[in-house]
């Protein structure tokens, strides 16, 4: 499909509600997506080496 076709549907649909079935349907796709997502307990991202001091 051409960038400019796509641009003019993306354009026509800007502005648009969902239906509820619709945000259902994203809604379920989701949660299954973050599920199969793994949990890290040793979450690093506090750790000294990661956060600069102000001194």
């Amino acid at each position: 499909m051409k960038s400019e076709t796509r641009k003019k549907i993306s354009e026509a649909m800007r502005g648009r509600k969902q239906t509820a079935s619709t945000r259902l349907k994203i809604s379920e796709t989701m949660k299954k997506y973050w599920e199969g997502i793994p949990y890290c307990e040793n979450n690093d991202l506090n750790t000294d080496k990661d956060v600069q001091s102000k001194d």
